[in-house]
């Protein structure tokens, strides 16, 4: 398995500390207790509500006069015992914030790693590491599902679905089927069974109005900031009068944009007065193509602070990213080009 592989990696560059950004808390878990049963390791699991846990499962370590419960409790504990161990610490980030006690606890822990083989695993929907133990830390990027096993998640939960209903089949196509995989890459486990559920169980079937629905969860579920926007009206191209020759290049190129081919197309440009069609056509893509339609406005995209307009276009693409295949229809990209006194007159 590949997550495994590189936590493997990890434990023999003998890294103290990992970071794991994740919302499938339970997907996490269960990795790192193959992985330390695998590496022979004594694994714990800690949270704010439970405390210290041998295995994540067995008794909580501790009594009432030394509950392990509390951050810096539990830090101080680690950092006395003897490996090797694996400790995964849940939702620990804010406990290092403005907390320079815990931020040295974990240092100390971090520090004599050569001495004890403790190894300490940050887990959490979002992770901000402390300055004072980033060097001494690396952050461990759990693989998306690949199609065949979403392919596989589909087929689980329609054989679910099969069993609470007398044995009737899901309905669908080969079609139709290959389409719902294409718009479930780029999510998490967790997610994606969240999205095949809401395909399934509101009527027995895989349709073509089920893209739409889980294109616009699948947007709800990336967290977003407010600067990229779902447009859930798409259009039709028999509603835009004129432009001939997009329409003829659109469809002779459609295969090459959607399949992304090595010498598949950048994007289209559409220059031209207000009123022209632009937007329209854009919104046409997305229809003709039958695909989601995410929309940046330029002019929501520039902050006055320092950095912010660079944060607020990294996270918009890689949310568009995520959503692929996709249009990303790029509004007003003329105030995008102009340079001005705001956020150091970035362009």
């Amino acid at each position: 398995m590949a997550d495994t592989k590189d936590l493997n990696v990890l434990l023999d560059a003998k890294v103290p500390i990992i970071g794991i950004e994740s919302p499938d808390e339970q997907r996490v878990l269960a990795l790192l207790l193959r992985f330390a049963m695998q590496r022979n390791l004594t694994f714990y699991e800690w949270t704010i509500t439970r405390g210290l846990r041998l295995s994540g499962f067995g008794p909580q370590i501790g009594d009432e006069d030394t509950a392990l419960d509390d951050p810096e409790a539990v830090l101080k504990h680690i950092s006395a015992q003897p490996g090797p161990g694996l400790y995964v610490l849940c939702d620990f980030h804010p406990y290092l914030k403005d907390e320079p006690k815990n931020v040295r606890f974990l240092k100390d822990i971090a520090l004599a790693y050569e001495q004890q083989h403790n190894t300490i695993v940050l887990v959490s929907h979002k992770l901000d590491i402390p300055n004072e133990i980033s060097r001494l830390s690396a952050n461990l990027n759990l693989r998306l599902p690949s199609d065949e096993e979403l392919m596989a998640m589909v087929r689980s939960h329609a054989q679910e679905w099969a069993k609470q209903n007398k044995g009737k089949k899901v309905r669908t196509d080969s079609r139709t089927l290959q389409k719902l995989i294409a718009n479930l890459r780029g999510v998490s486990h967790a997610d994606a069974q969240l999205l095949i559920r809401h395909a399934i169980y509101s009527d027995g079937a895989i349709t073509e109005s089920d893209i739409p629905d889980v294109n616009k969860l699948k947007f709800e579920l990336m967290d977003g900031e407010g600067v990229l926007h779902f447009e859930y009206d798409s259009e039709r191209f028999s509603n835009v009068a004129g432009l001939d020759n997009l329409k003829s290049w659109l469809s002779l190129r459609r295969d090459a944009l959607l399949e992304a081919t090595a010498d598949r197309p950048k994007g289209v440009l559409l220059l031209g007065v207000q009123g022209g069609g632009k937007s329209l056509a854009a919104k046409a893509v997305a229809g003709f193509w039958s695909i989601p339609l995410l929309r940046l406005d330029f002019g929501t995209l520039y902050n006055k602070y320092f950095g912010e307009t660079e944060r607020n276009l990294r996270n918009s693409l890689k949310q568009a990213e995520m959503m692929a295949p996709c249009v990303l229809w790029m509004d007003e990209i003329e105030k995008g080009l102009a340079t001005g006194n705001g956020d150091n007159a970035t362009a």
